[in-house]
């Protein structure tokens, strides 16, 4: 990446533009849910479509990396040398009208379940146990607790990456193939708002599901320092079950450990390393590939570790530049 006239760009670009804010080696780690790791090249943030539009065209085609609530994020100790982009401002609206509801892409998903319960509009309710955002819940079809973002997802605003640079576009549920876990949201692709059509109930009742929800995750999940689940369940089966099954729950390595809790939760000590964090979620898919016969794929991305492990992890195939 030329790294020097893209930041000598962007620096411009915030200079005469709203909405733009460029800060240089932020610390990346930081921003996520692990809370362990280290810079980025360039944290760029945009808080207007228009500002979205004139970073995008500044940038292309270099890597980027779209940060949300950072909950699905591990970043290496030495960092990642690259240009990191969070939404604001603009991209946090949400916007109801009847059982139609528009909802931007840095929309934290918790806010989003209980500020709709308290209209009235039911099916997001699911979404009050994920720290994530809309964003990141379109791109990886989101849920749990029997429902997911597919289900109440009928259309997003797109700002889709090609050789050409970027070009926004409006595609429904299906033509983003949301399925387990994923869609054809590219990694460079970047999702500005969603429509969701919800349906009418009590927001008492709401309340009360939501109430049971958290109590749920609160019971069964760990907090602390972690990015919810590791893997992917495979089919028919629970990554977490797995680990249990071969006696990995509460294993160490260093500053990490396979939580006691939810053998699917790997948590980084306060002041912990996430290279170690990377080294023990490697160590638990080498031990189930071997020993089960299944190989786990993380949900996680990583960024900055070793490239070939770091594919094998997340189950891909060819260059990924978030790894190097």
């Amino acid at each position: 990446m030329r790294q020097s006239k893209i930041e000598t760009a962007l620096q411009a670009l915030m200079e005469v533009m709203e909405g733009v804010a460029v800060e240089h080696r932020a610390g990346f780690g930081a921003l996520t849910t692990y809370r362990v790791g280290g810079t980025c090249g360039v944290l760029v943030t945009c808080s207007t479509v228009a500002a979205l539009e004139r970073v995008l065209s500044t940038i292309a085609p270099s890597d980027v990396y779209v940060l949300g609530n950072g909950s699905n994020t591990l970043v290496a100790d030495h960092g990642w040398d690259g240009i990191v982009l969070r939404l604001s401002g603009e991209f946090a609206g949400i916007e109801v009208s009847e059982r139609s509801v528009r909802l931007g892409a840095a929309v934290h998903l918790p806010v989003a379940a209980r500020t709709l319960a308290v209209k009235g509009l039911g099916g997001l309710e699911w979404a009050v146990g994920i720290p994530g955002t809309v964003g990141g819940a379109i791109k990886m079809n989101a849920g749990g607790h029997g429902s997911d973002t597919a289900t109440w997802m009928e259309s997003a605003e797109i700002f889709r990456y090609s050789k050409s640079g970027y070009h926004r576009q409006s595609a429904s549920k299906d033509e983003l193939e949301l399925r387990y876990r994923g869609s054809n949201v590219g990694d460079m692709d970047i999702v500005a708002s969603a429509v969701f059509c919800l349906n009418q109930r009590s927001p008492a009742e709401l309340k009360s599901r939501i109430s049971e929800i958290v109590a749920w995750r609160r019971d069964n999940q760990p907090g602390g320092q972690n990015a919810g689940s590791v893997f992917v369940n495979p089919n028919d089966d629970f990554a977490a079950r797995l680990i249990d099954s071969i006696g990995m729950r509460g294993l160490r390595y260093r500053s990490a450990e396979v939580s006691k809790r939810h053998a699917n939760f790997i948590q980084a000590a306060p002041g912990g390393s996430s290279d170690d964090v990377f080294e023990l979620i490697w160590i638990v898919q080498q031990r189930v590939e071997k020993e089960v016969g299944i190989r786990l794929r993380t949900e996680i991305k990583l960024l900055g570790f070793d490239a070939e492990r770091s594919r094998y992890l997340m189950g891909r195939q060819g260059n990924d530049s978030y790894t190097t």
